[in-house]
Formats: C-alpha cells, sequence, structure tokens
C-alpha cells in the first residue's frame, strides 16, 4: 500500500506542475489544477474499485495487455534489446513492460500512469482551446467537462491502451496549433516540434495502425489550407515532413503489423490469416457486408438508451446503467450543438479547424466500417473523438456570425439606420 502511495503521490505532484506550465499566466489556473487533482483522484478511487478481485483476474482487453506486459519485462530483464523484444497486438504493452521492467510488476502503479496521462489530456485539450482563441472561460470549461465525463474515467484507468491514444491524439492537435500560430519561433524550434508531431505520428500508428491515415489525412487538409492561405515556408516544410513520414510508415509499420500482428483489432474474419493480401481481402469483405448508413449512425448514436442495461460490463448495476444513459443524452445533445459549431467553422475557413474536422469524420468513418456492429465496442472507439468535437461544441459563433451577415446585408445598415438593433 505504501507503494501505491508513492506512486499516487509522486503523479499528482507531476500534474500539478505541468499544470501550472501549460496554463502559464493564465488566470483561474490554481483552482483549475485543483480540479484536474480531484479528476485525477477520481480515476485513482475507480483503480482500486475494479481490482478488488484482485489485478490477475480483472479486466477484458486490459488484463491481457498486463499479462504480455509481464513477458515483455522478463525479456528486457534478460538483456533483450528495447527493438528486439517480442510483443503482441500493440505497442502500448511494450511501454507498460518497459514500466514493469525498471519499477516491478504492478498493474495498480500502471493503472495510475494511465490516470495520469488522461489528466494531461485535458490539460493540453484546454490550452488548445486556449490557442484558437477561445474566451479563458469557455476553454476550462471544455477542460473539466473532458476531465469528468464517466466513460472516460472508465477508459483511462484499466491497464488499456485507450488512455495514451486519447493523449496523442490532443497533444498531436496542440503542437500542431502551436506551429501554425507562433510564427515568432525560430526555425529549431520550428523544426523540433515538426519531427516531434513526425515521431508521435508512427507512436499512434503503433497503438492503432490507422491512426496514421486520419492523423494525415486531418494534418494534410489543415497545412495544406494554412499554407495557401500564409504562404510561409516553413508549413510547406511541415505539410512536406508528414507527407514522407505517412509514406515511410506505411510502407514499414503498417505494412509489418497487417501481417504479424493483425493490429486492426476490429477485423474479426477468420483466424489464420497468413498474408497481407489475404488480410485486406478479409478487411475489404467486412466493409462491402456492412450497411454503411446503418454503421454510421452505430458508430454515433450506440449504445441506444433502451441497449444501455445490456452493456456486459455494467449489467445489473442500476447506478451505472443511470450514469451512462445521463451521458449517452449529454453526448446527443453535444453532437447537435456541434453542428452548428462545424457550420461556423466552415463558414469561417479556419485551416485548422478544418483539419480537426477531417481527421473527425476519417476516424469516425473507418471505425464504422471495420468496427464490430456492438454497442459497447462503438461506445468506446468513438472515446477518441469526444475531445476534438468539444471544441466544436458551440452554437452561439455561428448565430452571432448569422446575425452580423444579416446585419451587414440590410438597407437600413448600410444607410446607417441603427433602429433595428434593440
Amino acid at each position: 500500500m505504501i507503494e501505491h502511495a508513492l506512486w499516487m503521490l509522486t503523479l499528482m505532484a507531476l500534474t500539478a506542475i505541468v499544470g501550472f506550465l501549460i496554463l502559464k499566466n493564465k488566470p483561474g489556473r490554481w483552482w483549475f489544477v485543483a480540479i484536474a487533482e480531484l479528476a485525477l483522484i477520481c480515476r485513482f478511487i475507480f483503480v482500486f474499485v475494479i481490482y478488488a478481485n484482485g489485478t490477475e483476474y480483472s479486466g477484458t482487453d486490459g488484463l491481457l495487455y498486463h499479462q504480455i506486459a509481464k513477458d515483455i519485462a522478463i525479456q528486457l530483464q534478460s538483456g533483450t534489446p528495447l527493438w528486439k523484444v517480442r510483443y503482441e497486438y500493440t505497442w502500448y504493452t511494450v511501454l507498460t513492460g518497459i514500466q514493469y521492467a525498471i519499477f516491478g510488476v504492478n498493474r495498480y502503479a500502471a493503472s495510475f500512469v494511465n490516470a495520469f496521462f488522461s489528466v494531461l489530456s485535458g490539460y493540453f485539450l484546454t490550452g488548445t482551446a486556449l490557442n484558437l482563441g477561445f474566451s479563458v472561460k469557455k476553454s476550462r470549461l471544455i477542460g473539466i467537462v473532458y476531465l469528468f465525463i464517466p466513460s472516460m474515467i472508465v477508459w483511462t484507468t484499466d491497464t488499456r491502451k485507450e488512455s495514451m491514444i486519447f493523449f496523442l491524439i490532443i497533444l498531436i492537435w496542440y503542437m500542431t496549433l502551436r506551429v501554425i500560430r507562433q510564427r515568432d519561433w525560430s526555425i529549431s524550434r520550428q523544426c523540433l516540434y515538426i519531427l516531434t508531431i513526425c515521431l508521435l505520428l508512427w507512436l499512434s500508428t503503433l497503438l492503432r495502425i490507422y491512426m496514421l491515415y486520419t492523423f494525415g489525412g486531418g494534418l494534410f487538409i489543415c497545412l495544406l489550407f494554412c499554407f495557401l492561405k500564409t504562404k510561409r515556408n516553413m508549413i510547406f516544410v511541415f505539410l512536406s515532413a508528414v507527407l514522407i513520414t505517412c509514406c515511410i510508415v506505411s510502407f514499414t509499420t503498417v505494412r509489418h503489423n497487417m501481417r504479424d500482428y493483425h493490429a486492426l483489432t476490429m477485423d474479426r474474419s477468420t483466424e489464420g490469416d497468413e498474408n497481407l493480401d489475404e488480410e485486406i481481402d478479409s478487411i475489404l469483405n467486412t466493409i462491402m457486408s456492412k450497411n454503411i448508413p446503418n454503421s454510421i449512425n452505430g458508430f454515433l448514436t450506440k449504445p441506444h438508451l433502451e441497449e444501455v442495461p445490456f452493456i456486459p460490463d455494467i449489467a445489473g448495476n442500476p447506478f451505472a446503467i443511470t450514469v451512462v444513459r445521463i451521458e449517452m443524452i449529454l453526448w446527443y445533445i453535444c453532437m447537435i450543438v456541434s453542428v452548428f459549431g462545424i457550420m461556423y467553422a466552415l463558414i469561417k475557413w479556419d485551416p485548422y479547424l478544418l483539419g480537426l474536422l477531417a481527421f473527425i469524420v476519417s476516424y469516425g468513418l473507418i471505425n464504422a466500417l471495420i468496427s464490430e456492429n456492438v454497442a459497447d465496442t462503438y461506445y468506446r472507439y468513438r472515446a477518441a473523438i469526444v475531445a476534438p468535437l468539444l471544441l466544436f461544441a458551440d452554437y452561439r459563433p455561428f448565430f452571432a456570425k448569422i446575425k452580423d451577415l444579416l446585419m451587414t446585408a440590410s438597407p437600413d445598415a448600410k444607410s446607417g439606420d441603427n433602429s433595428i438593433m434593440l
């Protein structure tokens, strides 16, 4: 128990330090960091809840990754170089295995680290909102909502890879916005950010193989329109680096993982796909068998309220069922409100928001087409677009823009008569 306490206290201290650095000179940062610490504590408590029956028996994917990470730790401790380590399913198991090799096997500690990265995601999401020019109040609200979404707490406290995936999504888009907006940076600093983003693209591909193309497509749209708008040479360099990274990783990591590790875990075709052609055929067959409109609807809206009681992990738990139903209602509201935010982004034609929208659409479409038609599967995979969509969830800019356009087009406004403004 002392070891657990040391892990928690250390991560809480790091959470405070990172929070003050990211929100430097921003008003209200003290109480926002305090709220982030509360979100971290909630995750710590949930860790003890889910492992109440023991760390070697609790969970599905999380338990599997934990077992693989223990084997990786044994390989590393026996002298196997990191690049020769044998692993399955996802590179997240290697990260956890490294932690086990250094600090000892402790699934609680692995979950604590996941919780820490989840809270960091909330910080970077808030920082992204601030860099987009949102008000401090709105930016803090976006971060706080993200930190306390119940399902987000669940997905990021087990030894699953979701916490790291969500973190990389938010971090890559945060760093991209910084490169775009900070024109006074030195060339060396901009190049360092670009190289880091390219490295993170590769790491995200090791976690989920199709992330390369959702990120690549979104960043391509963002940087292409940004270059056309600004003609900055560094943006062109950034765009070229992303395209080169996508090509290299496609012909190395993607091909290798599709053949050897079946990293597209949603492909449930058959066991025994022995080569790349068979794997691709299997994926195409899965897509062709889909009812595309129903699949897209399922990805965006499931679990439906009447389906919630049948989710295996919460079946028979009235409290959990109620929480999930409330969250789903709020998600539906968020999607409706986000439609207006998306329309405003299209009117404004902001390169960054257009790229972010392309990422959301491509990620959603890929998962709708290849995920199995199970409510809780859609629920978990959809969680990756929650943070980006929150940046669009505001109807006010759209209606303010429409009002401005109407006022500009009004004959009374052109003649200088302001009597229609109440």
